[in-house]
């Protein structure tokens, strides 16, 4: 994972090594999943989870299932709304989730 740090002086070193603490613990990883998941649902008209579901949570890793095409579109446009509040960490991890995604959406053939 390669991002860049500017610091200019001590005080902004202890600011971007606590923040950079708290991004990488599973638990920011976790509630920055479903702020994306409830956001993605509210997007696509699926508050009981039958378009967009979370399977599987972890520090870096996240798993969707999808019903159809706009579902992905969904997610990517929460990640996308979300992006800018993110820590740094969790900014990198969820840009090439979106990557990821827009892949899998151009593969993406719906169960019958």
């Amino acid at each position: 994972m390669d991002f860049r740090i500017d610091v200019k002086g001590i005080d902004d070193i202890q600011k971007t090594l606590k923040e950079l603490d708290n991004s990488v613990d599973p638990n920011t990883f976790n509630e920055w999943a479903d702020r994306i998941a409830r956001t993605a649902k509210i997007l696509c008209n699926d508050p009981n989870c039958k378009r967009i579901k979370i399977v599987k949570k972890g520090q870096d890793r996240v798993t969707f299932e999808f019903a159809d095409k706009e579902a992905f579109d969904c997610v990517i446009e929460s990640i996308e709304k979300q992006l800018n509040y993110m820590p740094p960490v969790q900014q990198e991890i969820y840009k090439k989730l979106k990557l990821e995604l827009e892949t899998k959406k151009r593969e993406f053939k719906p169960s019958s």
